[in-house]
């Protein structure tokens, strides 16, 4: 018979969310151990159970106080959660990471710490950080793409050779092909803009973005029936997204296809009064 670790692993693994949970529950309150407390506060913090997911992690942190891995966690479970104000939510994370800092320095917790700099607004601390992860581990991807985003303003070179460096460490990362297809094309290079974005679509064939961004791409290289396909599929990907579909409606407009263009209008004027009626 498998044991109950075993049978929570295998429901997370299936994608049994809720009795995972309640397995690791179990478990940890049967054991009390850091790492059923860990796992079990992990998927409470995946599936947006915030309060059980600090109970769980704070219990884990009583037993072990110099763990910098569970430090990190409750760190990122702040840098996550949505029931709080974002301000404070992000200063207590912060908190956290630089707690986590002075037990264990690696480049993904420097990295974790960098990106809760920037949602503070704090680019020179998230950019000091960044490469600190970098240092550390210069084939870190992620610290890359995270030095990328800040440096994008002020030096996109430098941002998009950043990124160059992630993908050629990581060729399936998708979100930075379709960082660096957003960057070629603000410079007009449109060919490889729009080879990045599908690539971007080839690792992640639902990314909203990547098929809109890619949308526009073709309709100002001129490649309108593309562009029209592109659109309507990436329309059909978030269909809550009203801003999608008056990006379509301009292009429909821009090759004459005026009475196309009013429908989908009224389509995304009606899904905005949905909305607001559903109080969303």
């Amino acid at each position: 018979m498998a044991s109950l670790q075993e049978r929570a692993e295998a429901a997370e693994e299936a994608e049994d969310l809720q009795s995972a949970l309640e397995l690791w529950r179990e478990l940890a309150r049967r054991e009390g151990e850091s790492y059923s407390l860990l796992r079990y506060g992990s998927l409470a913090k995946r599936m947006e159970k915030w309060d059980e997911a600090e109970s769980a992690f704070s219990e884990a942190l009583r037993q072990d106080p110099g763990s910098s891995l569970i430090l990190e966690c409750i760190g990122d479970l702040w840098a996550r959660r949505t029931d709080k104000d974002e301000d404070e939510s992000f200063g207590v994370a912060k908190q956290w990471f630089l707690r986590a800092l002075e037990y264990e320095r690696n480049a993904r917790l420097l990295t974790r710490l960098g990106a809760t700099f920037q949602a503070l607004g704090d680019g020179a601390a998230a950019r000091d950080a960044f490469e600190q992860a970098i240092e550390l581990n210069p084939r870190y991807e992620e610290a890359l793409y995270n030095l990328a985003q800040v440096e994008e303003e002020t030096d996109p070179q430098k941002a998009a050779e950043l990124l160059e460096r992630a993908i050629e460490i990581d060729p399936d990362y998708a979100l930075a092909h379709q960082k660096l297809g957003v960057l070629y094309e603000e410079v007009k290079d449109l060919t490889r803009a729009e080879y990045h974005f599908r690539r971007s679509l080839e690792i992640d064939p639902v990314d909203y973005w990547s098929g809109l961004y890619l949308a526009n791409n073709l309709g100002v290289q001129g490649r309108n029936e593309e562009a029209e396909r592109m659109y309507r599929f990436a329309t059909s990907l978030r269909s809550d997204y009203v801003e999608g579909f008056e990006f379509f409606a301009r292009f429909l407009e821009s090759v004459g296809k005026n009475r196309e263009a009013g429908a989908v209008r009224a389509r995304a004027a009606q899904i905005s009064e949905d909305q607001i009626a559903n109080g969303d």
